[in-house]
């Protein structure tokens, strides 16, 4: 019996695998030993079909996401903004009141708000600005009212206010409505 000749793949037809140092054929996409991808000029390469297919879908699911949630703001929100109604809404008076509670000493504002708009607005935003005896501003806080005022209408107001500094640098206040909310919204 004659010895049978070995083939020998170390041609000119083959390869070296980097991934596990096998004989692989030139033309080979996927090595057949490791499953490694050897080219990325292939759509079926798990990498750039990622790139060529997952990266447009999540482009295009973020936009849908914006979409829906500007939707969402324009149904709880809708127009007019109070942005355009900014004089609309005015404290009268104000009284800054001291009361100690279980965790330090808290901040009341009680007042008057008066509502010059023919609009309702609701979950007021208060722009607090506490002064010393010199006038001086040495804190200031933007509570929420959550209160309807109604067109031409007035209400008395309460808020809670945590003090940062301690009560003898607080001589007075000036308080204005930061912002505020449409009522025609569907969602309270």
């Amino acid at each position: 019996m004659t010895p049978r000749p070995e083939h020998n793949l170390e041609t000119a037809s083959s390869r070296i695998c980097p991934f596990c140092a096998e004989s692989i054929k030139q033309e080979a996409k996927v090595c057949p030993r490791c499953r490694q991808w050897l080219t990325l000029r292939s759509l079926r390469n798990p990498a750039i079909a990622v790139w060529v297919y997952g990266l447009p879908h999540v482009v295009l699911y973020g936009l849908l996401m914006m979409l829906i949630l500007t939707a969402f703001d324009r149904i709880e929100n809708p127009k007019p903004d109070y942005a355009a109604f900014v004089n609309s809404l005015r404290v009268m008076e104000s009284r800054m009141n001291w009361a100690e509670t279980s965790s330090g000493p808290r901040i009341y504002i009680t007042g008057i708000l008066t509502n010059q708009s023919d609009l309702a607005w609701r979950d007021i935003e208060l722009e607090c600005r506490f002064l010393d005896a010199n006038g001086r501003l040495v804190d200031a806080a933007h509570p929420h009212v959550f209160l309807t005022i109604q067109p031409h209408d007035d209400t008395a107001f309460r808020a809670d206010v945590n003090p940062s500094r301690p009560t003898n640098d607080y001589a007075a206040s000036r308080v204005r409505v930061s912002t505020a909310r449409n009522t025609k919204g569907l969602f309270w």
